[in-house]
């Protein structure tokens, strides 16, 4: 996405049309790298979030109201010190760079006015946030820099804030872009122009030259040409006054996608929006959820996937043993040959050649012996291990079911963790984990946190929750849902338990058919399937615990079965 000058020139544009003049009431951190500050102004509160991730750096208004730590970071701490009851008196952009000055006027303890300067820079992976006193002295910094090699700054409260060297050329520099151009002698123009102009994305820069009528293999460029070149520069970078300001947005089918100043020439299917901050959140929301997600259960998914490697690993060799003990009976047979035919085996002999009277056909075998010992003794030992093999027969069989029941639960967290993002639902998780022995409980916070909550739909004015895990599976089944209540779960899949309150009411088959396809969504067996699944419903009366006691394990015998495509039903989405 073209997250360069032009773009965030105009974004900052839109920003300032709204916090101009407005307070900043509240400030949260709730990422490690993420700031939000709850702004009014002009009679309304809005939600300004600013975020330095290196994978999606972004600033926007209207995103995600995400849960906040329990704990405050310390650099959140120094924003809510200086800047909380701040008035910004304006937004705008530093040197002709991605770089975001927010103009505060806030008081200190003494009720006495005090400037700062809340700076974005949004420069990919030298992304920051830092907060400027009057005198460009930082005051602290979201991430602490002694000395970068390549910004060749310092960026440590205390040090005098400078904006990082440019070594390119500024998009307004006309003049000495015009000489630029001249030397231009063929290639890729589009390269050649964002290699030694600053701020421009090479998207941007292809959308510039497409829109002068210009080939971007050219050869050679005329004056005519390049004064076309310069003039659609000069307006692309002051978009946001021109008409051709036209936001749009490029949505992919994960919902992420990129965002445009303009319908930019190369691209189809560009959906237009009320603004261009209302693109961002689109095109980028989505994507940062996913991304923390990932980021946050990585451990999780980790101790999944060892804890199954291991169990699976343990029944493979279990399986091995029970292979060993098949031959339990071909050992106690040896040793009634060996016993029966003493008389003609020898000590010292290390093999004995009997005929197999247990076989009708009475073939000669031979049978291995230890040649130190006598023949009463090899069958002896052939005896202790016939023993044995049947002892171990019984113990691993035993194993292998508690492995069986072991990996079956195992499969049922799985879907959790694709629906697992807030901290709660992590940490619920991470205790299942824990208690499984998957994992050593590592969270140090010991507060209670507040017990996660289900998805929550309205279909037709019925109530229908959707368990995130098999804490609330088991919450939602067997503590919260009636015995009228319609309890729903997909065949022979792992997934959530999907409860439709009736409330005394008889639940139409409609209700019932959405539900079905909301708990085919929430389950693993999408992933196996290219069409229907099938989805077990019943009244929760007819559940019964499942004997190993597990979380979210039950069992039924009374239900009916409703084939169904898997649809997450946002439409009826209340939560």
């Amino acid at each position: 996405m073209p997250n360069d000058y032009i773009t965030i020139k105009a974004l900052v544009s839109e920003i300032n049309n709204f916090a101009n003049g407005g307070k900043i009431d509240k400030i949260n951190m709730p990422e490690k790298d993420e700031i939000c500050l709850n702004v009014r102004s002009n009679g309304q509160n809005r939600l300004l979030t600013i975020s330095c991730n290196a994978n999606n750096p972004r600033i926007h208004l209207d995103g995600d109201k995400k849960q906040n730590p329990l704990t405050a970071p310390s650099f959140c701490m120094h924003l809510r010190k200086h800047l909380t009851g701040g008035i910004i008196n304006s937004v705008s952009l530093l040197g002709e760079d991605r770089i975001v000055c927010f103009d505060i006027t806030s008081h200190n303890e003494m009720r006495d006015k005090v400037a700062f300067k809340l700076i974005a820079e949004m420069m990919g992976r030298y992304s920051n946030i830092l907060l400027i006193k009057g005198n460009s002295i930082i005051s602290d910094t979201l991430k602490q820099v002694s000395y970068d090699t390549m910004t060749k700054r310092c960026l440590l409260a205390g040090a005098k804030y400078e904006l990082p060297p440019q070594s390119k050329l500024l998009p307004t520099q006309s003049k000495e872009i015009t000489q630029l151009l001249r030397n231009y002698n063929g290639n890729d123009l589009a390269k050649f122009i964002i290699s030694n102009v600053s701020g421009l994305a090479l998207i941007t820069a292809r959308q510039i030259l497409l829109e002068s009528g210009i080939a971007i293999n050219c050869s050679k460029l005329d004056d005519k040409d390049i004064t076309c070149i310069i003039n659609t520069l000069l307006e692309y970078c002051d978009i946001a006054n021109s008409n051709k300001y036209s936001p749009c947005a490029l949505i992919g089918d994960n919902l992420s996608g990129d965002f445009f100043v303009t319908k930019y020439i190369e691209f189809d299917g560009l959906k237009p929006t009320d603004s261009l901050n209302q693109a961002v959140v689109i095109c980028t929301v989505e994507k940062d959820r996913l991304e923390r997600r990932q980021e946050k259960t990585k451990f999780l998914q980790k101790a999944f996937n060892s804890q199954r490697k291991k169990l699976l690993s343990k029944l493979e060799k279990d399986k091995n043993k029970l292979q060993e003990c098949e031959r339990a009976d071909e050992m106690k047979k040896f040793g009634d040959l060996i016993l029966s035919n003493a008389w003609a085996i020898k000590k010292g002999d290390k093999v004995a050649k009997v005929a197999d009277y247990f076989d009708e056909n009475s073939p000669t075998i031979e049978i291995p012996l230890d040649e130190r010992i006598t023949p009463q003794q090899n069958s002896q030992a052939y005896y202790k291990k016939y023993a044995k093999l049947k002892r171990t027969y019984v113990a691993v069989n035993q194993q292998l079911e508690k492995l069986s029941q072991e990996l079956e639960y195992l499969e049922t967290i799985a879907p959790s963790l694709e629906l697992c993002s807030t901290n709660d639902e992590i940490a619920e998780l991470e205790d299942e984990l824990a208690s499984i022995g998957a994992l050593k409980k590592t969270r140090k916070d010991k507060k209670k946190t507040k017990p996660s909550q289900p998805i929550a739909y309205e279909i037709d004015e019925f109530v229908v929750l959707v368990g995130k895990n098999n804490l609330q599976n088991d919450k939602l089944t067997f503590k919260v849902a009636n015995g009228s209540d319609m309890w729903i779960h997909t065949k022979d899949a792992h997934g959530s338990h999907v409860i439709i309150f009736a409330e005394t009411r008889e639940i139409p088959d409609k209700v019932i058919q959405i539900a079905c396809e909301i708990s085919a969504f929430y389950s693993l067996g999408k992933k196996d399937s290219g069409s229907k699944i099938p989805c077990d419903y019943t009244p929760r009366r007819n559940l019964k615990r499942h004997p190993s006691g597990k979380l979210g394990m039950v069992l039924y015998t009374t239900y009916k079965t409703a084939m169904v495509v898997p649809n997450e039903h946002k439409e009826y989405l209340t939560t």
